[in-house]
């Protein structure tokens, strides 16, 4: 009479068997740290924005202005010339109803700079501008 099991027989069990959850694990926080790190926006490395104490959380915004220490005006991290600026308004303006813009500028930037940013976007129809700052250190 031979002796037959429901269950199946299992082969010799291999070293590497219990390292296959393991690599899954590290797969998912791999996955999971690469996605988490993209969600925040990059800043612009040569804007250092003056210091504020307010603590209110900006809205995203469909375009992102920077205005160097130098006065160089930058559209998403590129450079831009500032006739160049009325051109990208007047076509996102186009399709859009309500345009925000970020404006981010150098603490060193000069008011009249800021102003003549200002008066393009507003003369171009954007609806909401968002100046930018960096949270002052608490003492």
């Amino acid at each position: 009479m031979q002796n037959h099991s429901l269950m199946p027989t299992r082969g010799k069990a291999h070293p590497d068997d219990s390292l296959i959850p393991l690599i899954n694990i590290v797969f998912l926080l791999l996955i999971f740290f690469m996605v988490a790190g993209q969600i925040a926006p990059q800043q612009d490395p040569l804007v250092r924005p003056p210091e504020s104490t307010s603590r209110k959380a900006s809205e995203p915004a469909l375009l992102e202005l920077s205005l160097t220490r130098s006065g160089e005006l930058r559209l998403d991290g590129v450079a831009i010339e500032p006739e160049q600026l009325e051109t990208e308004l007047a076509e996102l303006t186009a399709g859009e109803s309500e345009l925000q813009v970020s404006v981010r500028a150098d603490l060193a930037a000069t008011a009249e700079d800021l102003n003549w940013i200002f008066d393009q976007l507003r003369t171009s129809g954007v609806s909401t501008i968002t100046l930018h700052s960096r949270l002052a250190d608490a003492k």
